[in-house]
């Protein structure tokens, strides 16, 4: 057989390292089947079918999400859970067997068709969460229909050992059943940063690239695919010189790990003796473990969105409370931050669309006009704070008006729990994230109403310099590294620190080893980043003695653009911490060109 030429798609990287092996293309299908006409004495034949055939993909499902519930916990284990929901729908049950008794058709038809119907509004619709379920929808009908047909499962369950899953997408389902012993890599076509399979790449630490246009078009099954989670690409068929790139690429990145292995006991100490607080960004219970393992210091960012998104209707405040406890519990003795739902923005609302929703409806200005959510999900946080030292967190705050309010809330959240007799740690640090322009500039009148302050660069970078960070025309503007965003984030550690409150900083920034060493410049105190990238930030922060990094940002705050700090950082980082800088870019500026 021919070989295949070398080809590389270009995706987002989401989950670090390399990986080699076969691509294994999952495609789902819908088995094949006929439309029949029935005779009317066939009806009860036909139903008898379809209600076996839900009865054994429920058993399934079940089956699923309770492994899911052991190996990542139960909040991951909730997308399983809509999957049981939507297979168990009263509606879609009721309309497929009318369609059967009504239209006398065979009952793989009948379903089908009812399915056709429920999912043909969603794929046409604008809101990204509606489009997303249609997978979950088309995952539960294929496993219903496959056991109306008898035909196999196209599942990952098939993989061979040392695979490359090549997909458009993963269900839960089928992400939920990504194992690091066979699946080495993921390449998809669709998915982002923050999707479920994503997620659960770097939970296991399998290299992933996602948004990879094309590769199910591109990928051939059983052919040789490198997957380099560092700079975002997919190589199918790579040639014998760029696999002998890799392979020093491979060896480097085993030697950084095994180097970075003994850290995770080790504190997080400058060079000259700064202690920092290094903690761990997460979403679900299984980061948190994952977070422990690699020697973070407590959660600084535990984003709640997903237990809001991930379900049909929102969380209740027990069920709130048992995930919020148990990340707390999982943490002891570290400190976790809760930060209250930042719904809106790019995580859209069921049913709510907005033309700029960026600057619109979301975060704390969402829950301040949803009193009673809001307030569940504060007794929820307060009451795990009995189980662990816990904080809480407002985000997308830019007036006192909205801390202020929010804050009396929690109180009558607090009066409610007395009253009722429930436990709570009535010393509860309240802070704020940091992330528009005017919390910035007002950071000491909220350092005086708060216990710590939080730094989003993220954001704070996008409102700084308004590009919207999602939008590919104008993203070469987007920079950390501005001096405009420099500004902001001085400002707002020299307030926290002239009202005796720490300052930390959640965003990505926090982990580019750029931003680190400006930030350790600046004076942060905390620093909060992805779980796998603990043992790395530790390192750099290792590396670096703070007196210097004061020396570099002092010159770097001079400068006018954010390729000008760019320039100087970089020089400054190989002048003094020569065997850092080799290895910060070597690895994301090696030979993948």
């Amino acid at each position: 057989m021919k070989r295949s030429r070398e080809r590389i798609l270009r995706g987002v990287p989401v989950s670090r390292g390399f990986a080699q092996g076969k691509a294994f293309l999952y495609r789902p299908y819908l088995p094949e089947f006929k439309e029949q006409i029935i005779k009317p004495t066939a009806v009860a034949t036909e139903l008898r079918r379809f209600r076996t055939a839900i009865q054994a993909a429920e058993r399934e499902l079940r089956e699923l999400r309770d492994r899911v519930q052991r190996e990542m916990g139960r909040d991951f284990a909730d997308f399983i859970e809509v999957q049981l929901a939507l297979l168990l729908d009263r509606e879609v049950l009721n309309a497929t067997e009318d369609f059967v008794r009504d239209q006398h058709r065979n009952a793989e038809f009948a379903y089908a068709e009812t399915l056709r119907r429920i999912v043909r509004p969603m794929t046409g619709s604008p809101v990204p969460a509606f489009k997303e379920r249609t997978l979950d929808v088309l995952d539960v009908g294929t496993r219903v229909l496959r056991h109306m047909v008898g035909t196999d499962s196209h599942s990952l369950l098939a993989a061979t050992s040392g695979a490359v899953v090549v997909a458009h997408d993963l269900p839960p389902s089928e992400a939920a059943l990504l194992d690091p012993a066979k699946v080495k890599g993921v390449v998809l076509e669709a998915g982002g940063k923050t999707s479920h399979t994503a997620i659960m790449a770097k939970a296991k630490e399998i290299p992933a690239v996602v948004a990879a246009d094309g590769a199910m078009r591109t990928a051939q099954a059983g052919e040789l695919v490198l997957v380099d989670g560092y700079r975002g690409l997919a190589i199918l068929s790579p040639t014998r010189k760029r696999l002998g790139g890799y392979r020093k690429d491979m060896e480097m990145y085993r030697r950084h790990r095994r180097s970075l292995a003994s850290l995770a006991e080790q504190e997080a100490v400058t060079a000259d003796g700064k202690m920092i607080d290094l903690s761990a960004n997460i979403e679900f219970l299984a980061e948190a473990r994952a977070a422990r393992r690699c020697g973070a210091r407590g959660i600084g960012l535990f984003r709640t969105e997903y237990i809001y998104l991930a379900r049909l209707q929102p969380a209740t405040e027990e069920e709130q409370f048992e995930v919020y406890a148990e990340v707390a519990r999982s943490m002891k003795p570290w400190p976790v931050i809760i930060r209250t739902f930042d719904l809106g923005g790019d995580k859209v609302v069921p049913g709510y669309v907005e033309s700029n929703p960026f600057l619109g409806w979301r975060g704390l200005r969402l829950c301040l006009d949803n009193v009673e959510l809001f307030k569940h999900q504060l007794r929820a946080m307060l009451r795990a704070s009995a189980h662990g030292t816990v904080k809480v967190m407002f985000p997308m705050v830019s007036t006192l008006d909205e801390l202020r309010r929010a804050k009396l809330i929690l109180e009558t959240a607090k009066r409610e729990l007395r009253h009722e007799g429930k436990e709570f740690d009535e010393q509860l640090e309240v802070g704020v994230m940091v992330e528009t322009p005017s919390a910035a500039i007002l950071a000491e009148q909220f350092a005086r109403e708060c216990s710590f302050l939080s730094i989003g660069s993220n954001d704070l970078t996008q409102y700084t310099l308004a590009v919207d960070r999602g939008n590919e025309r104008v993203t070469a503007l987007y920079d950390n590294l501005h001096p405009a965003v420099l500004e902001l984030i001085r400002q707002t550690i020299v307030a926290a620190h002239r009202q005796g409150i720490w300052v930390g900083l959640c965003g990505e920034f926090a982990s580019d080893p750029l931003g680190i060493l400006v930030l350790l410049g600046l004076g942060i105190d905390e620093l909060s980043v992805t779980p796998a990238l603990i043992p790395e930030t530790k390192k750099i922060i290792r590396s670096v003695d703070v007196s210097s990094a004061q020396e570099i940002v002092a010159r770097a705050m001079k400068l006018g653009t954010a390729l000008e700090v760019k320039r100087l950082l970089r020089r400054e980082l190989y002048r003094r911490f020569p065997r850092l800088a080799e290895f910060v870019f070597e690895l994301s500026e090696g030979n993948a060109e």
